[in-house]
């Protein structure tokens, strides 16, 4: 038998203690189920992932009505949603004493929330529910995952079902909606009408039992062709016969006055159909909501002119604008081309942008920008995964009238071919960025770099510090000057304060120009899995070194 030396013990203990810290600082999640919850609600929520730390698990939230409660479960927690926290998607993170996990979404709705339940692949096994509106939470786990939902319809009614999982919970599937009946004939289809999500609309002509059935493929293609599934398949299914709204015309309002919205959905009521809005109404992430309906829509509120797209107004009889101004507007049939003319001042700049598939539509835009003579003075060509609008910034070659044209790449079009087409100056501003959301700040100092990109002939210094700053830590402010290496980047270096007890947190870092006291920037992040950005960073704290003992005499 041999029998360990104390050096060999030491060793082992030190091992093991590594090993336990490094667990203690464990924080990689990936998904919340379910992925949100309703008003006025508090939900169980699964944790997809690790997040260790026991009584030093601590939790962030986008929105103060929010709040997380954490259990004996490590892989659980009760998530409260007060009445007045806004129908949208926001934002929640864990954390412990030495990490965090990345910004996670949490989607409030105003109707009630269920969870799906297994087995529900085919027909017989189908979860069924009434007519009243309603979103399920569900995952497509299991191996080539089918879930099915039985749903009473009578004829002349309209069921609405909209899926919500790549685009908005950055779950990696390619889902797919179809209802069918009871004998498994399928009468509605789609896979991609919401980016690469499903929605689906369907009035049968027959009072009947009939079927949600929905599963997905990978979004990353690969060699296979068969159903894809995993545990980080998460998807929210809203399924109504009630109100919901599409888009609403125009699809932005005035912040200085009230606004006349027509609104257009299905199920709407005479009354629905029209909203008049308050120019201090707010959103969340650019959506808004109003009671009765089952879902938000997307509107820009704008300090210019909102116009709404008038036919005929092709080539040859293109639409006046004045600029600045946002046009809401709709490819209505294929090869339509909606046109509009502006007049513009030679050397001065300006930005064209076109949105509409970023908001849930299916038009894929080309911009095209001519002089008035029909002579093409440039246009967009480039398409990929992650542009899917588009924007230019354009100069006028000379004082004139000029025409901006807005079409569908295929010449496609349709009653939901929405786009929302702002023409603007070119704004001097300034924007940062970061590399990550989560930073360690170790027993030394932390270099932490913000990118900056100047542009519309931005030329100030701006000084970049810390807003929110977590206890006991502190950081210097940096001038980014107009020309130079910190005109692209400066570097703050975030420090323990000499005597506070630094602890984790959240962190803002904002840019602002000396004698202004509202910030021209606020450096963002990139959210994991999704394409959008977040102010709201997050300091993780390690262990000071600790100091060597004095030597005796």
């Amino acid at each position: 038998m041999i029998r360990p030396t104390g050096l060999t013990v030491a060793l082992l203990v030190v091992a093991h203690a590594v090993v336990a810290a490094r667990a203690a600082d464990e924080a990689g999640l990936t998904h919340l189920v379910p992925s949100g919850g309703q008003q006025g609600k508090s939900v169980e929520v699964v944790l997809l992932g690790t997040l260790n730390g026991g009584d030093q698990r601590r939790a962030w939230a986008s929105h103060p009505g929010l709040s997380v409660q954490f259990g004996k479960k490590a892989d659980r927690v009760q998530v409260v949603i007060k009445p007045d926290v806004p129908p949208g998607r926001h934002f929640l993170r864990m954390a412990n004493a030495g990490a965090a996990s990345p910004l996670l979404p949490f989607v409030v709705s105003p109707i009630a929330e269920v969870s799906e339940k297994e087995p529900n692949g085919r027909i017989a096994d189908a979860q069924k529910f009434d007519a009243t509106p309603r979103v399920v939470n569900g995952v497509l786990s299991e191996s080539r995952d089918v879930d099915t939902f039985g749903v009473p319809l009578k004829a002349g009614q309209t069921l609405v079902v909209s899926m919500m999982a790549h685009t908005e919970l950055g779950s990696p599937m390619d889902g797919l909606l179809q209802i069918v009946t009871e004998k498994g004939f399928v009468v509605a289809q789609d896979d991609d009408s919401l980016g690469l999500d499903a929605f689906v609309t369907f009035t049968p002509k027959r009072d009947g039992q009939y079927f949600i059935r929905t599963f997905a493929f990978p979004v990353k293609t690969n060699s296979t062709i068969g159903l894809a599934s995993g545990k980080d398949f998460v998807y929210r299914l809203t399924i109504t016969s009630g109100p919901y709204v599409d888009f609403t015309v125009p699809a932005a309002f005035s912040i200085k006055a009230p606004s006349q919205l027509l609104v257009a959905g299905w199920n709407l009521t005479d009354a629905q159909a029209k909203w008049t809005i308050d120019p201090k109404t707010t959103g969340v992430g650019g959506r808004y909501t109003r009671p009765h309906w089952a879902n938000t829509v997307s509107l820009k509120p704008v300090e210019h002119s909102v116009v709404v797209e008038v036919e005929p107004n092709g080539r040859k009889q293109p639409q006046a604008v004045s600029v600045p101004a946002t046009v809401s507007g709709r490819i209505q049939k294929d090869k339509d081309r909606d046109v509009f003319q502006f007049n513009a001042v030679k050397g001065k700049p300006l930005r064209v942008s076109v949105e509409s598939r970023r908001l849930g539509y299916p038009l894929d835009p080309v911009l095209r920008i001519s002089d008035s003579k029909g002579k093409l003075l440039t246009e967009t060509d480039t398409r990929s995964a992650d542009k899917i609008d588009e924007t230019v910034n354009w100069t006028p070659p000379a004082d004139g009238k000029f025409q901006v044209e807005v079409r569908d790449l295929f010449e496609h079009g349709g009653a939901r071919f929405v786009y929302r087409l702002t023409i603007e100056p070119a704004p001097a501003r300034v924007a940062a960025t970061v590399e990550k959301g989560v930073w360690e700040l170790g027993p030394k100092a932390l270099d932490l770099k913000v990118a900056v990109v100047r542009s519309g002939g931005f030329d100030k210094p701006v000084r970049f510090e810390l807003a929110d700053v977590p206890p006991g830590v502190e950081a210097a402010a940096v001038i980014s000057e107009p020309k130079g290496a910190s005109a692209k980047a400066v570097t703050l270096k975030i420090q323990r304060k000499p005597d506070g007890k630094a602890v984790g947190g959240t962190l803002r870092i904002v840019g602002r120009v000396e004698g202004e006291k509202a910030p021209v920037a606020v450096a963002t992040a990139p959210i994991p899995r999704l394409s959008d950005r977040s102010e709201f960073l997050w300091l993780v704290v390690k262990p000071a070194a600790k100091k060597a003992a004095g030597k005796k005499k």
